[in-house]
């Protein structure tokens, strides 16, 4: 994810216009005990900040939310070790990467949404399974959440490693395309794009091979607080969290009215957003304490953590191997009622 990852999941050209603070400076939200300033990328598995923003609860919580939408990861860690940002959103394979160290600013509080099927690999008629890609040609964005599913894919079904197929960098927005190459027996992408590669190469048998749904709980968004500024004000964190679960509920009880309100932020249509939800879920309080852990108790996204590590030094987009109780601090979302 160091292009555009996930962030293009709807692939609509409208949603760049809603890129507007890109790169422009943000006003630090560090030591400021009323104020988080979360920077996340244009995708629609984080709308319940803005939801929350629109509703009014952190207002409620006695807080101030400022958003930004940017799509660069590199930017953003450079943000956040500024002291520009104090809340980020991503995967938790994607924290793992660009070099971070146990003393990079960041550390995992609580998670916000799962992919249910929104990324994942098409292939044509001759390839039966993952085990069929042997020695042939693949195609993936290197950092996308695709290129995970498909080596805990390898390794779970055939003891194979993403090593043993010959592997072409492309850009996933292009995957159409470039499926059009036979050569190319399997591409990784993510939704729309994933179904569209399907209906445009019928001629070749393609269908979808392995995707977010098969690989159970793999792909997970969490929420990330500037270590520094939990240590220095970790209550403000407590009611951000609150208020983004608040509105969590409020979309699964209120699609009708919470849907047009998510969906504007994002420049795309109610329906293009409606069109996303059996690619992915938003995690109500419940179950992200139940991902985090409690207090006495690690949860299931240590798990989590240590999969995607070993599957990010077996491809290099790692470097150093991470360890979970290092980056997630479980205190925060179970302070929350």
């Amino acid at each position: 994810m160091l292009k555009s990852f996930r962030t293009l999941v709807l692939c609509l050209g409208t949603a760049w216009a809603a890129i507007s603070l890109a790169g422009a400076p943000a006003e630090a939200g560090v030591g400021n005990p009323q104020k988080v300033t979360c920077m996340y990328p244009v995708w629609v598995g984080f709308g319940p900040v803005h939801l929350a923003n629109e509703l009014g609860y952190f207002k409620e919580e006695g807080i101030e939310v400022e958003e930004i939408l940017d799509d660069d990861m590199p930017n953003a860690v450079a943000a956040m070790e500024r002291g520009d940002i104090d809340c980020y959103l991503r995967t938790v394979g994607e924290y793992q990467g660009l070099g971070r160290r146990k003393e990079t600013q960041g550390i995992i509080i609580g998670t916000i949404d799962l992919s249910t099927g929104g990324d994942g690999w098409a292939a044509d008629q001759s390839i039966k399974s993952v085990c069929d890609l042997k020695g042939k040609t693949i195609a993936v964005e290197p950092n996308l959440p695709a290129r995970l599913i498909m080596q805990m894919a390898l390794k779970k079904e055939c003891n194979l490693s993403i090593k043993d197929t010959t592997l072409t960098d492309i850009a996933a927005a292009d995957a159409i395309g470039v499926f059009s190459d036979p050569k190319v027996a399997a591409i990784g992408t993510y939704e729309p794009v994933l179904s569209q590669v399907v209906i445009a190469h019928k001629e070749r048998g393609a269908h979808i091979l392995t995707s977010s749904k098969d690989q159970k709980d793999l792909i997970l968004d969490i929420v990330m607080a500037h270590t520094g500024e939990l240590k220095a004000n970790p209550d403000k964190y407590v009611k951000f969290l609150r208020a983004v679960y608040r509105a969590v509920d409020y979309f699964n009880a209120n699609q009708e009215a919470a849907i047009p309100i998510i969906a504007k932020h994002f420049s795309i249509t109610p329906d293009d957003f409606k069109a996303t939800l059996p690619n992915f879920r938003y995690t109500p309080l419940a179950e992200s304490k139940d991902f985090i852990g409690s207090v006495d108790k690690e949860g299931r996204v240590y798990e989590i953590f240590k999969e995607t590590m070993d599957l990010n030094l077996e491809f290099g987009s790692s470097d150093v191997k991470l360890l979970p109780e290092d980056h997630i601090d479980r205190t925060i979302v179970n302070q929350v009622k």
